[in-house]
């Protein structure tokens, strides 16, 4: 699934906002501090995921592609299948930012994948309506702590 935004930000402050939450999820999965130059293409690490209907699981992470600030990319492999992410930051006039967010899921089996498709036909209104949420949470953040610099 795929959500469109616009906000009011420059890519490299979302981006930054981006690479500080995936740090804290690193953080909050290992309990390893990293830098965000080690943030690259490539780098992984394992953490527990929720699926929609509350159930926990082993994954792997991987940051699958990190084109600051622009793309951020990420698979997170458990045994049900694997779940894509990205956002594709792309600049617009007037201090606007075009945000899109997608993501993908790819079952392991069939079994999961008819699950998935039954799941997903009741959530897609609500994950739209809860990306966009996000997304608008995340302009607003940025819009204080640039406020709280002035």
């Amino acid at each position: 699934m795929e959500v469109e935004v616009k906000i009011k930000a420059t890519a490299e402050e979302l981006f930054s906002l981006l690479m500080d939450s995936v740090k804290h999820d690193i953080k909050q999965s290992t309990g390893k501090d990293v830098k965000t130059k080690e943030l690259v293409s490539g780098y992984t690490y394992s953490k527990n995921l929720t699926n929609k209907l509350g159930k926990e699981g082993a994954a792997s992470g991987v940051l699958t592609i990190i084109e600051p600030p622009f793309v951020y990319e990420a698979a997170f492999t458990s045994s049900r299948g694997v779940n894509r992410l990205s956002y594709k930051l792309v600049p617009l006039a007037d201090g606007m930012l075009n945000v899109t967010y997608t993501e993908i899921y790819e079952p392991i089996n069939r079994n999961s994948e008819l699950n998935f498709k039954f799941v997903n036909f009741f959530y897609r209104k609500s994950f739209k309506k809860r990306i966009t949420h996000m997304i608008k949470m995340m302009e607003a953040h940025l819009q204080q702590k640039s406020v709280a610099v002035d």
